[in-house]
C-alpha cells in the first residue's frame, strides 16, 4: 500500500470537546444580542490584508474561506469557516491593528460582529458568567485551526503535489457540506479551488484527480467527487 493508499484509506476525526464547556445555545444566544448581525453575498470581501483590525465575527450561517494573497494576485486557502465557528478572535488576546489575511464568503453567509473593546466590556459585566464558556470554544477552535495550520506547512514542505491532494480531498469530507454516498462520502469543488488550497496549478490539480480515479480511490466529475470508503 503506497502512501496516497494509506491516506485515502485512513478516517480524520475532528477532536471532540468536552460537553460540559461547550456553551450551549442560551449562551450563544445571549452573545449574539450584544453584536450586529449582517447578510453577505457569495464572494464578498469581509475584510482584506491591511484592513483595520478592531472586531471578532461569529459564523450565524454559512461558509468563508480565509486566504493569503501574494502581490502577483495568486491566492492559497488557508482554511475553511463555518457556522459556529469564530473568525478575528486573535485580537481578543494579543494586540494586531491590521488584518493578515483576507476573508471571503462561499456560499451566502450571515455573520455577527463585535468589537474588541465591546466584548471585553460584555466580559466584564452582562456576560461575566458566560465568558469562559465562550473563551474556552474560541481557544478550542484556535487549537484545531493550529492543528490543521501544522499538518498544512508539513504537506506543503514534504508531501508531492499527489498526496497533498490526497490528504486535502479527505480533509474535504469532514466539512459540514460534505454528503454521504452509497460508495463513500461526496465533495464538491472545483479544480481551481483545489489548486488554490494545495498550492499548484489547476491542470496539476486535474491531472492528480484523474490519477486517483485511475488507481479506483475516487470518482470525479465536474465539481462532484466521490471519495470510496472502499476499492471499487
Amino acid at each position: 500500500m503506497n502512501d496516497t493508499t494509506y491516506l485515502l484509506r485512513t478516517a480524520l476525526r475532528r477532536p471532540v470537546t468536552p460537553p460540559d464547556l461547550t456553551p450551549g445555545s442560551v449562551t450563544i444566544e445571549r452573545f449574539l444580542a450584544h453584536c450586529h448581525r449582517r447578510r453577505y453575498a457569495s464572494r464578498s470581501d469581509i475584510f482584506r490584508p491591511g484592513d483595520p483590525a478592531s472586531s471578532m465575527y461569529y459564523v450565524i450561517s454559512g461558509s468563508l474561506s480565509v486566504l493569503s494573497e501574494e502581490e502577483d494576485g495568486r491566492e492559497l486557502v488557508l482554511s475553511y469557516i463555518n457556522a459556529g465557528d469564530f473568525i478575528g478572535e486573535t485580537g481578543i488576546f494579543i494586540s494586531a491593528p491590521q488584518r493578515e489575511v483576507l476573508l471571503r464568503t462561499r456560499t451566502v453567509c450571515e455573520l455577527a460582529e463585535i468589537s474588541y473593546d465591546r466584548l471585553h466590556a460584555l466580559f466584564a459585566g452582562p456576560l461575566i458568567e458566560e465568558c469562559p464558556r465562550i473563551l474556552y470554544a474560541i481557544g478550542s477552535q484556535l487549537t484545531r485551526r493550529l492543528l490543521h495550520t501544522n499538518r498544512k506547512a508539513s504537506r506543503l514542505a514534504f508531501m508531492d503535489v499527489t498526496n497533498r491532494i490526497a490528504s486535502t480531498v479527505l480533509d474535504l469530507c469532514q466539512e459540514p457540506d460534505a454528503m454521504s454516498h452509497p460508495l463513500g462520502t461526496q465533495i464538491r469543488v472545483s479544480r481551481q479551488e483545489l489548486a488554490r488550497i494545495v498550492g499548484c496549478s489547476r491542470e496539476m490539480a486535474g491531472r492528480v484527480l484523474k490519477q486517483l480515479e485511475e488507481q479506483g480511490m475516487l470518482q470525479a466529475r465536474g465539481k462532484t467527487i466521490v471519495v470510496f470508503h472502499k476499492r471499487a
